[in-house]
């Protein structure tokens, strides 16, 4: 069985100016969330073996916020393609796993991570199939097979679904 975790990185900072998307940190929302995320994963007990995380400044500083207290978190790595990746781009890179990977986490943007978790649960649609898939949001997915290269639309099953300031579903 594997399981994927795909986190949307907290709220980030608008109001500061930037000289590239890349730059934007996290807002203080942004920081609040992180830390609701980090209480409820602590207590959770999930645990990734590996994490794929996209280069912007907000991804990295959601995850580090993570790993902070929680040191079962393995080191985030740097992937540039997650960063305006679609659906399609995010299922390529998780076909390129590791079978010795268990779990994963990938930690991005949308909307390429809510296309992707929709697609994955439901199959292939047009729009998304979640009321909501805001920032810092936690969605966890099972897959019953053994290879990653095995994953497509609508082979995935739902774990968990987390949103800051909301009960999430186990």
């Amino acid at each position: 069985m594997k399981q994927i975790y795909l986190l949307r990185h907290a709220k980030s900072e608008w109001d500061e100016p930037y000289d590239s998307d890349l730059e934007r940190t996290l807002s203080r929302r942004g920081k609040e969330q992180s830390k609701a995320l980090r209480e409820y994963l602590k207590e959770s007990r999930f645990e990734f073996d590996q994490c794929l995380v996209s280069p912007a400044e907000r991804t990295q500083k959601t995850y580090t916020a993570l790993r902070k207290e929680i040191l079962r978190f393995p080191k985030p790595e740097l992937r540039e393609g997650i960063y305006d990746a679609d659906k399609e781009d995010l299922l390529f890179l998780i076909h390129g796993l590791s079978s010795s990977v268990r779990s994963v986490c990938l930690v991005g943007h949308n909307p390429g991570l809510e296309d992707l978790g929709s697609s994955l649960l439901f199959g292939e649609t047009v729009t998304s199939k979640f009321q909501k898939f805001p920032t810092a949001s936690f969605l966890g997915l099972s897959f019953s097979g053994d290879s990653w290269k095995d994953i497509t639309w609508g082979s995935c099953q739902l774990a968990v679904y987390w949103i800051p300031g909301q009960i999430g579903k186990e």
